[in-house]
């Protein structure tokens, strides 16, 4: 499906450059991520694509049904294939079949988590069940069409994900991240007038957007209200919390 606002794009020829354009965006975001991850399983056995042999590399782009590098990559990148797998693949068959485990431990244990920093592009995304921010301890786990999403360590769903390890991207926070993430609060109140303005006006007052709020009367004495927000990081959120406990009206809050 079209985003949204291409229907007001005037003309056809218009709307079907900027499709163009995000479908390069995707492709590119893909083939990066995916030769990130390809060298990353190779180095389980000291090796990297540029040790990899013309023959076997043309071999595999055969076996794969990839027309090139970049499309196996882009593959890899979107989780249609593991990078694991394809990595053994592209190594002759006496480096494939000795256990990567024990190149980790000749290395000094596990390679080193991909880095995340919030604007990676397409490829890269945040799970809506858990709504991960910085602090929190996450996990990558690979899947088809979306490239690789991010879940916090503490998510409902990360224990059947883990019956598919070969999915699973270790990953963690870059040190210093310049972007907002999407988090998820919600808050019972009393009801009084004016109680949902000041709840708005503070989460405001600390330098964060409210993408979306939903409200719920219980019992005709309190309401509760669910806010979609946009935070920097666990701390930034920690404020937040803070400060809303402060209010009066406010009776318990708490992160979704």
């Amino acid at each position: 499906p079209n985003p949204a606002w291409l229907n007001f794009v005037v003309t056809a020829k218009a709307r079907s450059t900027i499709r163009n354009f995000l479908k390069s965006l995707t492709r590119s975001d893909a083939i990066q991520l995916g030769r990130y991850l390809l060298e990353r399983a190779l180095g389980e056995y000291d090796a990297g694509l540029k040790q990899v042999s013309e023959r076997l590399l043309g071999e595999a782009l055969q076996e794969l049904r990839a027309a090139s590098l970049d499309d196996l990559c882009e593959q890899i990148g979107l989780g249609q294939r593991p990078a694991m797998l394809v990595a053994r693949r592209l190594l002759p068959e006496s480096v494939a079949a000795a256990e990567s485990t024990a190149d980790a431990s000749k290395k000094g244990g596990e390679p080193p988590p991909l880095s995340i920093e919030g604007g990676e592009g397409t490829v890269i995304s945040f799970a809506k069940c858990c709504h991960p921010i910085p602090g929190d301890p996450i996990l990558g786990f690979l899947t088809a069409g979306r490239g690789l999403v991010v879940h916090s360590q503490h998510c409902r769903n990360v224990a059947e994900f883990r019956k598919k390890p070969d999915k699973w991207v270790n990953v963690a926070w870059a040190q210093e991240i310049d972007q907002q993430f999407t988090t998820e609060i919600r808050i019972e109140i009393d009801n009084q007038r004016g109680v949902l303005a000041t709840v708005a006006a503070t989460i405001s007052e600390l330098e964060s957007n409210i993408e979306d709020v939903k409200t719920k009367e219980r019992d005709g004495l309190h309401s509760t209200l669910q806010f979609v927000l946009m935070v920097r990081d666990r701390t930034h959120l920690a404020r937040i919390l803070r400060r809303l406990r402060a209010i009066q009206a406010v009776r318990r809050i708490a992160r979704i």
